[in-house]
């Protein structure tokens, strides 16, 4: 019952009906108080957690990025940018491809948190998704960023620096958790109607866009908040 409820609620919601609650959309935040915030969370988050150190966590990986239509040989040979990779890296699940690390506590994780394997990365660079990082300009076959940017404070930017370093037949593929409103541990409400007109201010054509992850997380449609994922598959459209 409680999921029907829940159900119901999401619909009216996004069609606008009487006693549906608000949707209170965010693409900016101050830099400082994510990174006093949202960031110090989140390191707090990573250190003490246990299941990123067990075999589920690459399991369920590999569960997910099969539902979202990847492959582990997909990317054999070439440049996989992950933004925001947290403390273990998912793009593990690619065999073979050059991985590319951005993820701002990146630094701090290897130093303190032991089972850390981003060492295992290519290149890392400890920066915010928002800093462009001008190495990686033209070089990414696959740019993939998962429950992410929700936690971020300048998504236009972020966007922009994606499409920058997308190969001329590179693919963007960024799904994070949709919000009724923003928190401290997650800076930013992101929803279609305000994703649409930034990709296209960033020259970025919307591919594919879908809600929800299957059964790829035993049910759940989210990563943890808000009532589903916006799944984007994205390319260049200045090219």
């Amino acid at each position: 019952m409680s999921t029907m409820v829940d159900f119901r609620r999401v619909v009216n919601r996004l069609l606008g009906r009487k006693g549906a609650s608000t949707v209170v959309a965010k693409t900016t935040e101050s830099r400082d108080k994510w990174a006093s915030e949202a960031q110090e969370g989140e390191f707090l988050f990573h250190k003490n957690d246990t299941w990123r150190k067990t075999p589920d966590f690459m399991n369920q990986t590999d569960r997910l990025l099969r539902h979202f239509g990847f492959t582990p040989e997909q990317y054999a040979g070439k440049v996989v940018v992950d933004v925001g990779a947290g403390s273990m890296l998912r793009t593990k699940f690619f065999t073979d491809a050059h991985l590319v690390v951005v993820e701002p506590l990146a630094d701090r994780f290897l130093a303190e948190i032991p089972a850390c394997d981003l060492k295992d990365a290519a290149e890392v660079y400890s920066e915010p998704a928002e800093q462009l990082v001008e190495g990686l300009v033209g070089r990414s076959d696959l740019v993939i960023s998962i429950n992410v940017l929700d936690h971020c404070f300048d998504f236009p930017q972020i966007v922009d620096n994606i499409r920058q370093y997308l190969k001329p037949d590179g693919v963007a593929f960024l799904t994070f958790d949709m919000h009724d409103k923003a928190d401290h541990m997650h800076p930013l409400s992101l929803t279609e109607k305000t994703c649409k007109p930034i990709f296209d201010q960033a020259k970025l054509r919307i591919e594919k866009v879908t809600t929800g992850v299957g059964d790829a997380l035993g049910g759940a449609q989210t990563y943890g908040h808000g009532p589903f994922t916006l799944n984007y598959w994205l390319r260049r459209a200045d090219v």
